[in-house]
């Protein structure tokens, strides 16, 4: 923790104390020495006009009305509420009305206690969204609730082909503002991913789910880059101009990804994978700012990805 992260931990076990704290209390608590708690308690007092009184350990006056300046929620934090502000925001209905009021009233409280006293200042903006039917979104949510296998007709996006499922729902995932089923399909007797709004029809069947091992299934889709699935069987390396894109430096692409900074221009980003169209996708929306070094299967598979684009403009000719 750096000394402000201190200051506010600090902060809010005097808080919540009703009881003198202990030097050694909150030593411990801080993971610091005694030297840097006092120095903490001294910041406090002189810097912020923090109540502190010592009688037999550290506490606030009762009498005395303080809170520290600042907003005192974690990126992460901040960034959850506010979305689940926004998500209640636009799902109020004459039914939903009164309950969700409530729910973002509390989550409001919670945002002004740790100083973000208005949420409106900030928006999150859902874009490029795609929404499935929503009867098709109950039907798959009922299923996962009461652990039923789903039979469904499934349109794939690549072959535009039509196909009758039997599934068994483990999970929703809301990715890049759409909704996926992970399922265990029956015909292909694997694991596979459902994009929601490619369901065109759906039915809960009689049979129980076969479920997977939790462990499983976080491996499944935890290896490799994106929503695609399956163990990691190629590793991705990417070559980017940090002068044409200097905050790809600072961008979190994957827990497995390693990031090498090659002098002041350019950056080398590694990256574990399966399926490359997600990856591909994503190194695209770069231009000429990124370049796939390897594997050569990749690099060829980009490069007629760009000979196939550049094709539709010359036509046009």
């Amino acid at each position: 923790m750096n000394k402000i992260e201190k200051l506010y931990l600090l902060d809010d076990i005097l808080q919540q104390r009703r009881t003198p704290a202990s030097a050694e209390f909150l030593m411990e608590r801080l993971s610091c020495s005694q030297a840097t708690l006092y120095r903490l308690i001294a910041e406090l007092r002189d810097s912020y006009n923090a109540p502190i009184l010592n009688d037999k350990g550290f506490f606030y006056d009762p009498e005395a009305q303080f809170s520290l300046p600042g907003v005192r929620l974690s990126m992460s934090e901040t960034n959850g509420l506010l979305m689940a502000a926004q998500i209640l925001d636009d799902l109020q209905s004459k039914g939903l009305n009164q309950p969700l009021t409530r729910i973002i009233e509390n989550i409001e409280k919670v945002l002004a206690d740790k100083g973000l006293h208005n949420r409106k200042l900030v928006k999150i903006v859902p874009a490029l969204s795609r929404k499935p039917d929503p009867d098709i979104f109950n039907t798959v949510l009922n299923a996962l609730q009461q652990n039923k296998k789903l039979k469904i007709k499934y349109t794939s996006r690549h072959s535009n082909e039509t196909t009758e499922r039997l599934v068994s729902p483990q999970r929703f995932t809301h990715y890049k503002n759409a909704w996926y089923l992970d399922a265990y399909c029956h015909l292909r007797e694997g694991l596979r991913l459902f994009a929601l709004e490619q369901i065109t029809d759906c039915e809960i069947d009689i049979e129980r789910s076969q479920n997977i091992d939790e462990q499983d299934l976080l491996s499944h889709y935890a290896d490799s880059y994106g929503i695609f699935s399956g163990p990691a069987a190629h590793l991705a390396e990417i070559e980017f101009d940090l002068k044409q894109a200097p905050w790809v430096q600072y961008e979190h692409w994957h827990s497995g990804q390693t990031l090498t900074i090659k002098g002041d221009d350019t950056c080398l980003l590694t990256i574990p994978y399966n399926e490359p169209r997600e990856l591909i996708a994503d190194v695209l929306r770069f231009g000429s700012a990124a370049k796939i070094l390897a594997p050569a299967s990749l690099k060829q598979t980009i490069k007629s990805t760009l000979e196939q684009t550049l094709n539709q403009y010359n036509r046009e000719e």
